[in-house]
């Protein structure tokens, strides 16, 4: 009977009345002695937290007689090891509330005095731990079951400290969380959601939450950074960017996240280039031209836009091919066509200025002409193995083989005479012409017939030079007298009448190139001669060419844009460049003849031009 009065007085001290139906307090002494908690012990918690404490926490122990207290120090144990602490942690009592039955009914038993405060020191590990992770309800409650269990406990008031700690910098931590989702994050001075955590981190060094929340806001920055980037934001993309770092510059996510968003821009950058660039293949400028200005707000580099624009500005002027670019295309009937130099679109001087030695009236007035495209010339006039080939492919027969004659070199008088039975395949005396020799004696059409051909063939349209585009070739960007210069030639340029050369009979030029010697009377093969400025061969001299304009007197109304200039049913059409016949005048940039557009000779001959 003593030890139930015992057992129910220990209990009312602990605020349980649970199994106990008489209870009276025990007096101070006997608290003294046992050293169980005195009434006012367990409510001595900061004065803001008694009530709490009586309220929120109440032991509930279980009634024990003395042969249950070693099962009940073993049960007790048991939970201890298990980390059933205490009846709040388990649905039936823990080690507490059993060291505490014990305690009740023999409050000097080391043992439960022993478990006691391991248990106590247990909870307050716990609660050290719920502290760091944020959980300060589950904190303040350990605070309350140790202060109400014994509050003298060594270890109670540093907890506290750190209790109080923590719900400061839980305060801080909450004024941070309102300031970022108002978005001061860095900003006011004094009032941003950055300076608060500093604050909270300095108070509690060790309390999770804080990094939680930097965790959090810091992950919502750089979402924020990458959904700029997805909408092609770079700007605002990499502001973000620059808020998330100063907002955390330790995570590591800041280079992973900047990363990202690099790769994603190349990705995209990449497509629209090479949407951009096959565009360009198929000529679809306009396509082409909207990726472009596309990559350009995208891409971080300039090189690849710049790229494409110059693609686009060469594709606009050249088609699929670049300035100075040499090709040849195939034919369907296999082989190549005639080897093409790219020409530079561009403007110049057309005609001769009226104090130009020499000067022709047909060669005035002075105006300027501008190709905003550029063209694609053949290098050399078309030879007679080319002409050959179209004639056999075709089976055409040229004017001069309607006809049945020519005109030729006769050496006997030193004149051009007609002679029965010369055509394309012959030379400047009649003879058979070899295939790199230059094709002479053909007409006008003979030259458009073959251009159609190669149209024909490759797909592409060729065609005659227009007058304009065999000078702006042939002066090469100069403005002076002649393709090499002023006066004379100071060197080898071209198959012209020199004054060192000689027929096979000895023969000698009346208009000779003073000085000058090229070692051919007659045409030579093609290419004998060094290349001109742009590239093609003998425009200079060899043969003189076709164009496609017909002959007027004068530029007044020529086209202005290179074309030519070509009425319907003309008779006469425009000669341009020296022959191997030609006196020094003839080979000036600006003169120009009218032929007979049927008439063939031996000091006539053509290349073609292909369009870009």
């Amino acid at each position: 009977m003593m030890r139930l009065r015992s057992s129910c007085l220990v209990a009312v001290l602990l605020l349980s009345i649970a199994g106990c139906r008489q209870a009276e307090p025990p007096s101070a002494e006997r608290a003294r002695a046992t050293g169980t908690p005195k009434p006012s012990q367990a409510l001595s918690a900061p004065a803001s937290e008694t009530a709490q404490a009586s309220e929120d926490w109440r032991p509930v122990l279980p009634v024990l007689d003395a042969a249950q207290v070693a099962r009940t120090l073993r049960q007790a144990g048991q939970s201890l090891d298990a980390g059933l602490l205490e009846r709040g942690a388990s649905p039936g009592p823990g080690a507490l509330e059993l060291y505490l039955a014990v305690l009740a009914i023999e409050p000097q038993n080391s043992e439960a005095q022993e478990g006691l405060h391991a248990t106590l020191d247990a909870l307050l590990e716990r609660g050290r731990i719920a502290m760091r992770v944020g959980d300060l309800k589950q904190a303040g409650r350990i605070d309350r079951v140790v202060g109400s269990s014994q509050p003298e406990h060594s270890d109670l008031a540093g907890y506290r400290e750190h209790l109080v700690a923590a719900r400061k910098a839980q305060a801080l931590l909450d004024t941070a969380d309102r300031a970022a989702r108002q978005g001061h994050f860095l900003l006011p001075a004094g009032g941003n959601a950055q300076e608060s955590i500093r604050r909270a981190r300095a108070i509690a060094p060790d309390y999770a939450p804080t990094n939680a929340l930097l965790r959090r806001w810091h992950e919502f920055l750089l979402q924020r950074a990458w959904k700029a980037a997805g909408q092609e934001d770079y700007v605002s993309a990499q502001s973000r960017l620059v808020e998330a770092r100063r907002w955390w510059p330790e995570s590591s996510r800041n280079e992973v996240m900047a990363l990202r968003i690099l790769e994603l821009r190349q990705a995209l950058t990449e497509a629209l280039l090479d949407q951009g660039n096959a565009a360009v293949d198929k000529l679809d400028l306009e396509q082409a031209g909207k990726s472009l200005a596309h990559v350009r707000r995208v891409a971080a580099q300039k090189a690849g836009p710049d790229m494409l624009r110059q693609r686009i500005y060469l594709a606009r002027h050249y088609g699929l091919f670049v300035p100075e670019q040499i090709f040849a295309e195939g034919l369907a009937i296999g082989g190549k066509g005639p080897e093409m130099v790219v020409i530079a679109h561009g403007s110049f001087r057309m005609g001769s200025p009226d104090d130009e030695r020499a000067r022709q009236a047909v060669e005035g007035p002075q105006h300027r002409v501008i190709f905003t495209r550029g063209f694609a010339m053949a290098r050399n006039e078309t030879t007679v193995g080319q002409f050959r080939r179209f004639v056999v492919a075709t089976g055409y027969r040229s004017v001069a083989e309607r006809a049945g004659r020519s005109r030729v070199f006769d050496e006997k008088t030193g004149q051009m005479s007609e002679r029965d039975g010369v055509n394309w395949r012959h030379d400047h005396v009649g003879k058979s012409a070899a295939d790199d020799m230059p094709v002479l004696h053909v007409a006008f059409e003979d030259g458009v017939a073959y251009a159609d051909w190669l149209s024909r063939q490759t797909g592409q349209k060729y065609r005659l030079p227009s007058e304009a585009e065999f000078e702006y070739v042939l002066r090469a960007g100069s403005a002076a007298a002649y393709p090499w210069g002023e006066g004379g030639p100071k060197r080898l340029v071209g198959n012209l009448t020199g004054e060192g050369d000689q027929s096979s009979r000895g023969r000698r030029w009346g208009n000779a190139v003073s000085g000058y010697r090229d070692g051919f009377w007659g045409p030579a093969p093609v290419r004998s001669f060094p290349p001109e400025a742009y590239g093609s061969f003998d425009l200079i001299g060899n043969a003189a060419e076709w164009t496609l304009d017909c002959w007027h007197d004068s530029y007044q109304r020529a086209p202005m844009d290179g074309s030519g200039w070509v009425n319907p049913g003309c008779r006469q059409r425009v000669v341009r460049g020296a022959s191997w016949a030609s006196a020094l005048e003839q080979a000036r940039s600006a003169f120009r003849s009218a032929m007979d557009a049927h008439g063939t000779s031996a000091r006539t001959g053509f290349r073609v031009v292909r369009e870009l």
